[in-house]
């Protein structure tokens, strides 16, 4: 049963269509989580939401730590150990906590987290696991490294004198 629960909750990989309803499922539940923090104010359907969203994010850390063995190609309680502290785990763990004080309002500890509301956009980072085509990018990535590093140096640097130009020009306007 958990070999299923893996084959279920892994991105895509055939034509099951039960894990491509899960992904799904999971893409929709990150976006319907993001939208909350588009808006300052917040009302009963962005509450509901919110909850929903957290439940949901909750129950998929579970079934991705009770299918860690899998995940990670090992046997025995290392691989329950080492989950926690793997970088998915890790960001879905503190997209996570911010929404704990929703579900149970004696959770004192994590109302401190509620401030860090902007943690909940790391979900978005969990996307990545489910698009087939980020292989692609990242082999494109990798192999134009070079060529990506210089231009990003260039455009650091035009951003910078450009940044610089325009404070000092903006200071010596305001002395005026």
């Amino acid at each position: 049963m958990r070999k299923r629960l893996y084959e279920i909750i892994e991105p895509f990989k055939g034509n099951d269509k039960i894990s491509t309803a899960y992904d799904i499922m999971m893409i929709i539940a990150i976006v319907m989580s993001i939208i909350p923090l588009a808006f300052r104010e917040t009302n009963s359907f962005f509450y509901c939401t919110d909850i929903i969203t957290t439940i949901l994010f909750v129950i998929d850390y579970i079934f991705r730590f009770i299918t860690a063995d899998y995940r990670l190609g090992q046997k025995g309680i290392l691989p329950f150990v080492k989950h926690p502290f793997t970088p998915w785990a890790i960001i879905d763990l503190i997209s996570i906590l911010p929404g704990l004080t929703l579900l149970n309002h004696g959770f004192k500890l994590f109302r401190m987290f509620r401030m860090f509301r902007i943690f909940r956009t790391l979900r978005i980072f969990k996307t990545l696991k489910y698009s087939r085509n980020i292989i692609i990018i990242i082999d494109v990535i990798k192999r134009s490294k070079d060529a990506l590093l210089a231009v990003c140096t260039l455009a650091v640097g035009y951003i910078l004198i450009s940044a610089l130009i325009i404070f000092n020009g903006e200071e010596r306007e305001r002395k005026r």
